[in-house]
């Protein structure tokens, strides 16, 4: 595993712009996972028993301009490009996206705006004030098991207070598509991305159109449609034109009363639904929509767990495999909460003392840019929250791929127990203790490699002879 990840971390060298930069990706990656706590940038010098003077040194990293989210992630797009580890569905890889939200009540931290949470959860209040992250993944496969691997996140609410560059040209659902398309466009592979209902608009569909013009289309959306959703059967020709413009639209169909109106047209088949295989019901029509002004396809599904419809803008997607990747987006769920709960990647402080402070209690957001004494330097706080989760992602999908590599080795290594297993493939959190296992064997010993070697040039001499004094 070792040899992995020296492997891995030369190849995100071309990332940064000095060798010294590159070296300290590599003691915060190590620290990310040795750590034992959630407590910020400072977990890492504890963790790896860093001199404390290393801590300006830390801070100065995720501000620093010798790197960027944007070149980092591409040389970890090129990286998985190179490992051919997407799971793909008629020569298509597969992309799925969501929205999270996280609570901040930092005064005088960018980008903070007052949200609604869209869970149905009593844990959190009807408005709280924090950030609001978009995050694309990559469908991997591995054994049976799935895994949405990270691919990128930004901020994408609030960010126009924060410098005049950043303005609101793309709503919150198009700036998904926006990512999704920089993405395909490194690959240089045509996708299927996977959405929730939150997506089913007209916007969507139209800029994931526009992505290639001249060419088939590089991005394909497959989301849920809303209940109420409305679409329309091609007109039927005229034997004799008349006068007037011939019909755009033919006979209104609400879909969801279709379940009931046309039980005779929907076949049935057994098919595996999340974890389980069941019976389905299910109809494909293609009809026209009035926020594309063109042809969908609509698939109608009756499961135990419900009805549903999704919607999609390839007209040659089968309907059991589109309820199959459906089913898969709930991966990026899973990643959701293994970055929250497992690693901490939101547990990020960084502040401007430059930015005026505003109130903590939730309030109407104001468009109007946040007053800054020095906007730059403002946004560079900016970058380094996004820095730092980016980092957390790239660790998180990292964790996934030795998962996938060295899953008979992670678990001799890993020693914990679990009180259900229910994969060969370990888990992030699994991998992650397994890891980091090794890596304190490492630091601890001696260890004569490359990564070890780093880390102990940065450690406190104290607490290392300390803590070998105590062992001894």
């Amino acid at each position: 595993m070792i040899d992995y990840l020296e492997r891995f971390f030369q190849s995100m060298r071309p990332a940064f712009s000095r060798q010294a930069t590159l070296v300290w990706f590599v003691i915060v990656w190590v620290g990310f996972v040795a750590r034992s706590d959630t407590l910020g940038v400072s977990s890492i010098i504890r963790a790896l028993l860093l001199a404390p003077i290393t801590y300006p040194a830390l801070l100065h990293f995720f501000h620093s301009t010798a790197w960027s989210v944007e070149g980092l992630m591409v040389c970890w797009w090129q990286w998985l490009a190179r490992e051919d580890v997407a799971f793909r569905v008629e020569g298509r890889i597969v992309l799925l996206a969501d929205h999270t939200k996280t609570p901040k009540d930092g005064r005088r931290m960018p980008a903070v705006t007052t949200l609604h949470p869209n869970s149905e959860t009593a844990s959190k209040p009807a408005f709280f004030r924090g950030h609001h992250w978009g995050c694309v993944g990559l469908l991997v496969q591995a054994g049976e098991k799935f895994f949405a691997t990270p691919l990128g996140a930004n901020i994408q609410q609030g960010i126009g207070t924060v410098a005049p560059k950043q303005s609101f040209q793309l709503c919150l659902s198009t700036r998904i598509i926006d990512m999704a398309q920089q993405i395909a466009a490194v690959l240089g592979e045509e996708a299927y991305l996977v959405l929730d209902a939150f997506f089913a608009v007209g916007t969507v569909f139209r800029a994931a159109a526009q992505s290639s013009p001249g060419a088939g289309q590089s991005i394909h959306i497959l989301t849920r449609a809303k209940k109420n959703i409305v679409a329309y059967q091609q007109p039927r020709p005229k034997k004799k034109r008349g006068r007037g413009r011939p019909r755009t639209y033919g006979r209104t169909l609400k879909l969801m009363t279709l379940f009931d109106r046309w039980p005779h047209k929907f076949k049935s088949t057994r098919v595996n639904v999340y974890q389980g295989r069941e019976k389905v019901r299910y109809l494909t029509l293609d009809l026209l929509w009035r926020p594309t002004a063109g042809l969908l396809r609509f698939f109608l599904f009756e499961t135990s767990r419900g009805r549903i419809i999704l919607m999609t803008s390839d007209l040659r997607l089968k309907p059991l495999t589109a309820l199959q990747l459906y089913c898969r987006r709930v991966t990026i769920e899973t990643m959701f909460d293994t970055l929250k709960n497992v690693m901490g990647a939101m547990g990020y402080h960084f502040w401007s003392k430059y930015l005026r402070p505003v109130s903590r209690r939730p309030s109407k957001n104001n468009t109007k840019r946040r007053v800054s004494s020095r906007p730059a330097k403002t946004q560079n706080t900016f970058d380094a929250i996004e820095k730092f989760v980016n980092l957390q992602l790239l660790t998180v999908g990292l964790l996934q791929l030795l998962s996938r590599k060295f899953p008979l080795q992670i678990w001799s290594k890993a020693r914990c127990w679990l009180r259900t297993v229910t994969s060969e493939i370990p888990s992030e959190f699994v991998t992650r203790t397994a890891l980091a296992a090794v890596l304190r064997a490492n630091l601890f010993t001696f260890g004569k490699n490359w990564i070890t070697q780093i880390i102990i040039h940065k450690q406190d001499p104290s607490e290392h002879t300390r803590l070998f004094q105590k062992v001894g």
